[in-house]
């Protein structure tokens, strides 16, 4: 017996680990269960995406199976993409705004070895901190207090700052809380 079904997943295009499970009665009819995640994510908050159930007969399911989950799949694979895209940016971001730039020194030697350590001007840091004061003031104008938060300079390294930077880290993760608690309550 010849099937195409592993080329219809092929022909999806989105590689990943697939988890089908498929229950069936004695009249001919079939629930199936697609989870479909990217194989290299380990992001915590997609456990949350549901699987595909699509019930039907042997001939529904022959002919409809793969155009019923094409786009969720499809869709899905995005979505990981998207999230795998935006942490890269915010990791780079967080470097920028942590004002840490390294300044080359040449040795004295025949090598042209470059040997860097970080020299940050006091005036660079006051700039770093003041860009990112007022990133996480727009992220908080916005109800994005989990990027205000992530953006949020650390108080090791701005101990001038720290009384300043714990009230606004309570000030975000309260709200961060309260907009989780409506959120659920708006879903329930």
């Amino acid at each position: 017996m010849k099937t195409n079904f592993f080329e219809n997943i092929a022909n999806l295009n989105a590689p990943g680990i697939w988890t089908i499970g498929i229950q069936n009665d004695a009249n001919g009819n079939f629930v199936v269960s697609t989870m479909y995640a990217p194989a290299e994510t380990k992001e915590p908050a997609l456990k949350a995406i549901p699987p595909l159930i699509n019930r039907g007969t042997v001939t529904e399911m022959d002919e409809g199976f793969f155009n019923a989950i094409e786009k969720p799949v499809l869709a899905t694979a995005g979505l990981y993409t998207n999230i795998q895209a935006y942490t890269k940016q915010l990791d780079n971001a967080k470097q920028k705004l942590s004002g840490n730039k390294i300044q080359p020194v040449k040795s004295e030697g025949k090598d042209d070895i470059e040997i860097g350590e970080p020299k940050v001007s006091a005036e660079d840091k006051r700039k770093a901190y003041t860009d990112a004061i007022r990133k996480v003031v727009e992220l908080n104008d916005a109800c994005k207090y989990e990027e205000a938060l992530a953006v949020l300079p650390s108080e090791t390294d701005y101990p001038e700052k720290a009384e300043e930077l714990k009230k606004r880290r309570a000030d975000l993760t309260r709200k961060q809380e309260q907009m989780a608690q409506a959120l659920k309550l708006f879903n329930d």
